[in-house]
Order: C-alpha cells, then sequence, then structure tokens
C-alpha cells in the first residue's frame, strides 16, 4: 500500500510539473539585426522560454525565417518579435551601397547589424562641401569585409533609396567616417 502511494506521488509530481512547465521554442538572435538586413541562419537560434500568454506575438522555432527581411532593430538575444520581420522586401525601399574606407575612418571593432552614421569631410582639392556634412544617419551596416594590410576596409550599408545617388556623389570629392550610434 506504501509503495503504491508512493508511486502514485511521484507519478502526480511528474504530471504537475510538466504541466507548470510549458516551454515552447522561440527564435531569437545571435547578434544584433537592424534594418534592411537579411536574416542568415548564422543570425538566429532557437531557444526555450515559456511564454503563457504572450507566444503569438513571437516567432516559433518551426517558421522559416532564413531569408527574411528585418524591419526594426533587435539586440543580441532577444527574442525575435513577428512583427520585427518580413518575408517581402516590399515594405522596405533600401538599397545595399559598398564603400571602401581607410581603417581610421570606422570604429575598430564595427560589426554587422550596428546602426551608425556616415559623415564626409572635404578632400584638401573639395569642390564641392568645404565642412564636415553628414551624409547618412541612423543606418544598418550589412557587413564589414575582412581589414587587410592594405590600410582599407569594404563596409556595406544599407541606404534609402533616394540617399544612394547623393551619397555616391559625395564619395567622389570627400572622405567618409562613419560614426557608431548608441
Amino acid at each position: 500500500m506504501g509503495l503504491a502511494l508512493f508511486i502514485i506521488a511521484i507519478g502526480s509530481g511528474q504530471l504537475i510539473a510538466k504541466e507548470a512547465n510549458r516551454t515552447v521554442m522561440i527564435w531569437a538572435t545571435q547578434g544584433d539585426l537592424a534594418p534592411g538586413q537579411l536574416i542568415s541562419e548564422s543570425d538566429i537560434k532557437s531557444v526555450p522560454v515559456l511564454l503563457p500568454e504572450s507566444a503569438k506575438n513571437y516567432l516559433s522555432a518551426k517558421a522559416e525565417i532564413i531569408g527574411a527581411l528585418v524591419l526594426t532593430h533587435i539586440s543580441t538575444g532577444d527574442l525575435i518579435p513577428s512583427s520585427a520581420i518580413t518575408a517581402t522586401s516590399q515594405n522596405l525601399d533600401q538599397r545595399f551601397v559598398p564603400l571602401t574606407l581607410e581603417l581610421t575612418d570606422l570604429p575598430v571593432d564595427l560589426i554587422r547589424g550596428e546602426i551608425v552614421d556616415i559623415y564626409a569631410i572635404p578632400n584638401r582639392d573639395s569642390k564641392t562641401i568645404t565642412s564636415p556634412q553628414l551624409v547618412a544617419e541612423a543606418i544598418s551596416v550589412s557587413a564589414v569585409n575582412e581589414r587587410n594590410n592594405s590600410g582599407k576596409v569594404s563596409v556595406l550599408v544599407i541606404l534609402k533609396s533616394e540617399l544612394v545617388m547623393p551619397t555616391l556623389a559625395m564619395l567622389a570629392d570627400s572622405r567618409f567616417i562613419i560614426v557608431r550610434s548608441i
């Protein structure tokens, strides 16, 4: 009789624990994601979380989100809200623009997903600008290519379509500086 009661108590305890711990698998970020970025496999991880009422607001780990477009900034380790990404790029009118910069013209530890501002400073023989100017603010870094011994680094930024031509025009007659937004 005592053994039967003991087995029933253990079974009941396991059942209660199972019902109380209803975790679900949700997508979370492994690094910062910035607006305009396409999600890659290395950007996300599946994490178990206890979300009794708000699970519908986040993306289940069963959802296919590789290649989806990020709409709002998502910090490292955050759960990915369903409203923060879209499967179609029609929501954003943005372009990927490569910039080749001096190593000293950007933060040393700049990485993909950061939000930055771009400033133009005049070259010695500049004709179009005479003082530093803000080119673009609060833009996303899509990629930072390997820094090498040439003293140059290539940064791929995401600009709104209307900023592409003015940015390229300034690039020909000035030097760009990337400043990290905080």
